[in-house]
């Protein structure tokens, strides 16, 4: 069965589309956590690809996050057992790759919020992974291109040039999930 990649923006899932070059059916979600429920679950392979922020130092934007289990306020945590090789894949075909919890919030984590997620364990932080997996029962890996971390705000002026650059990654990181997960 093919991998089917879930992108919550319509520009992620343009680059995923790009860098699948039809091996993979890609799905723009939605946004957040409302459309994030209203996605049908599958019964394949699914990656959750998007843009992400890192909430603990060390990880540095344009580094990819691997989720080894991923969760939310409302949604209990849910394991992620294909993380390691997926993320060896990735860190072999060159990428700058972490592991580790994945935090879904339904509002941007900035200032303090990121040290309180940190302090819960979480390496990243993004607003759609829990919700969108919460249904999913097949293989599932969550891979986020950081763009933001607790040095470097979402909102500042170089934010547009890391966005550029986490999109030009997802397009040269769907091939790998394609080999890896699906």
């Amino acid at each position: 069965m093919s991998l089917t990649v879930w992108c919550p923006l319509a520009m992620e899932a343009r680059a995923a589309r790009r860098g699948s070059r039809g091996e993979a059916k890609v799905v723009c979600t939605g946004m957040g956590p409302d459309r994030s429920r209203r996605v049908e679950p599958q019964s394949g392979p699914v990656a959750v690809v998007g843009m992400g922020g890192a909430v603990v130092d060390g990880i540095e934007p344009g580094d990819v996050v691997v989720a080894t289990e991923v969760s939310a306020a409302d949604v209990t945590s849910i394991g992620l057992p294909q993380a390691e090789a997926v993320a060896r894949g990735l860190s072999d075909a060159g990428f700058t790759v972490h592991t580790g919890p994945v935090a879904s919030v339904s509002k941007l984590a900035v200032g303090s919020r990121r040290q309180e997620l940190a302090d819960r364990g979480a390496v990243a932080v993004d607003m759609e992974s829990a919700w969108l997996l919460e249904r999913h029962r097949g293989p599932a890996a969550v891979v986020r291109v950081v763009t933001d971390t607790p040095a470097h705000e979402l909102r500042s002026a170089t934010a547009p040039a890391r966005i550029y650059r986490a999109l030009r990654t997802i397009r040269r990181l769907t091939p790998v999930l394609t080999r890896e997960v699906g």
